[in-house]
C-alpha cells in the first residue's frame, strides 16, 4: 500500500475524529445523553481504521514520526472505549474530586489530539493547518460545554 494513501486516510480520519468530538461536546452541553451515547459508539469505531492505518505504516516501514504520532490517538480511543462505553462512565469534567480514571482520560485526549494534528503536519502544512483548525474547534466546543454547564449550575443555585 502506498504511504501517501495511508497519510490521506489518516488525515481524513483525523478530521472525522475531531468532528465527532465536536458533536459529543455539543450534545453533552444540551443534555442529549442518548444521542451522545450513540455518537460515542461511532467514535469508538474509529479505533479500527486508526489501528489498521498505524499497522500499515508499520508494515511499509514509515518513519518513526508517523508511528509515534499515530499511537496516542489509538490509546485514547481504546481508553475511551473502556472508560466511557464499557464501564458506562460519563467523563464529567466538573467533579469535586477528580478520579484517576478521569485524569488519565483527559491527558490521553489532549496528547492523542495534539499528536494526531502533528501527524497531519508531517503529511503537509495544508493538512496540518486543516486538522489544527479542527482541533481548535473541538476545544471551542469543549469551552461551549463548560460554559453551558456553568450557567446551568448557576441557574439552579
Amino acid at each position: 500500500m502506498d504511504g501517501n494513501l495511508i497519510d490521506s486516510f489518516m488525515v481524513l480520519f483525523a478530521i472525522i475524529y475531531n468532528i465527532i468530538l465536536i458533536l459529543v461536546f455539543v450534545l453533552r452541553a444540551h443534555g442529549r445523553e442518548r444521542w451522545e451515547w450513540n455518537v460515542g459508539y461511532v467514535f469508538n469505531g474509529l479505533l479500527i481504521p486508526f489501528t489498521a492505518l498505524w499497522l500499515l505504516n508499520l508494515l511499509i516501514g514509515s518513519d518513526i514520526g508517523r508511528l509515534i504520532t499515530g499511537m496516542p490517538v489509538i490509546l485514547f480511543i481504546g481508553y475511551d472505549l473502556w472508560y466511557r462505553t464499557l464501564t458506562k462512565e460519563k467523563p464529567t469534567h466538573h467533579p469535586d474530586c477528580w478520579p484517576i480514571g478521569l485524569k488519565v482520560y483527559l491527558i490521553l485526549f489532549n496528547i492523542g489530539s495534539i499528536l494526531l494534528t502533528g501527524y497531519a503536519f508531517l503529511v503537509s502544512l495544508l493538512y496540518g493547518y486543516l486538522v489544527l483548525a479542527c482541533y481548535f474547534s473541538v476545544l471551542a466546543a469543549f469551552g461551549y460545554y463548560q460554559s453551558t454547564y456553568k450557567r446551568k449550575i448557576e441557574n439552579t443555585n
